[in-house]
């Protein structure tokens, strides 16, 4: 199969991606083929005009025209997070959409799976048209399970976003300081579908780290290690809270005026 040949900023983050879904696996988040990961690479492959026509092409509707003439590299349909660093050529795809919206162009990669991107293909490419649009600098999108957030979106106590950052900004301090606006959450809605895209971006419009109620989390970041210290970070915080319940006790968390003091000592400048 004809392919590209990949530049330098692009073989990083192949291997980026293959160490991240490494992180992944090794902290439980990625069962089976569980998670996706994608980055918008169109400033780092060279644009050739018509040259594209010569790669294989899959002929499928694109419904987001921002993403017309755009490249983006993913993770393959039903990959194995552990296997991205050393399959990387079965397990990821850099694909063109076409100016015309009528399907994309393999130019690497995806000889494990016919040429498919994720199952979450329609959900990643509606955030990178969203991100384009509002938050270019944010070009990496990560998926997977946290099993310590998800577990609390299974909490009716927290399966609110006002509650559930409450919760997660008493626990780590750290929080506060590196996702000052908090999480989102997104209502649950069928997974590989239109509709978890759209609560997805309502979310991602004051937010970067996104959870998918009953299902996991979703984050943003400039690349690829951006987007999984946001995960790793929060889900910290929810990790601690459980441990202390299932220990047996109450948990204290920060006071309200211990949260403000982060609040003014670290958003004030």
């Amino acid at each position: 199969m004809k392919k590209i040949s990949l530049n330098e900023e692009m073989k990083k983050i192949i291997h980026d991606i293959g160490e991240v879904g490494g992180y992944l696996w090794q902290r439980g988040w990625a069962e089976g083929n569980a998670g996706n990961i994608s980055v918008d690479i169109t400033d780092m492959v060279e644009k050739r005009g018509q040259v594209f026509d010569a790669y294989p092409k899959v002929e499928r509707p694109i419904g987001e025209p921002i993403c017309g003439g755009r490249c983006f590299l993913m993770t393959s349909a039903g990959s194995r997070m552990h296997e991205l660093k050393d399959y990387p050529e079965e397990k990821m795809i850099v694909f063109y959409i076409t100016d015309e919206l009528d399907g994309y162009h393999v130019l690497w990669g995806g000889q494990g799976s016919g040429s498919n991107p994720t199952t979450e293909f329609v959900s990643h490419l509606k955030i990178h048209s969203f991100l384009f649009e509002n938050n270019p600098d944010q070009k990496a999108v990560v998926h997977t399970h946290p099993h310590h957030l998800v577990a609390l979106t299974h909490i009716e106590l927290y399966d609110q976003e006002e509650a559930i950052n409450r919760l997660l900004w008493s626990i780590h301090p750290e929080l506060k300081m590196f996702l000052p606006e908090g999480v989102g959450l997104a209502p649950y809605r069928c997974p590989g579908t239109a509709d978890l895209a759209e609560v997805t971006i309502t979310a991602l419009k004051k937010h970067r780290v996104v959870l998918w109620e009953k299902h996991g989390c979703l984050a943003t970041g400039i690349d690829i290690f951006d987007a999984f210290d946001l995960v790793d970070i929060v889900n910290k915080a929810a990790q601690i809270f459980l441990l202390c319940r299932s220990a047996g006790y109450e948990v204290q968390g920060l006071s309200e005026n211990q949260i403000k003091e982060l609040k003014d000592r670290f958003l004030a400048t």
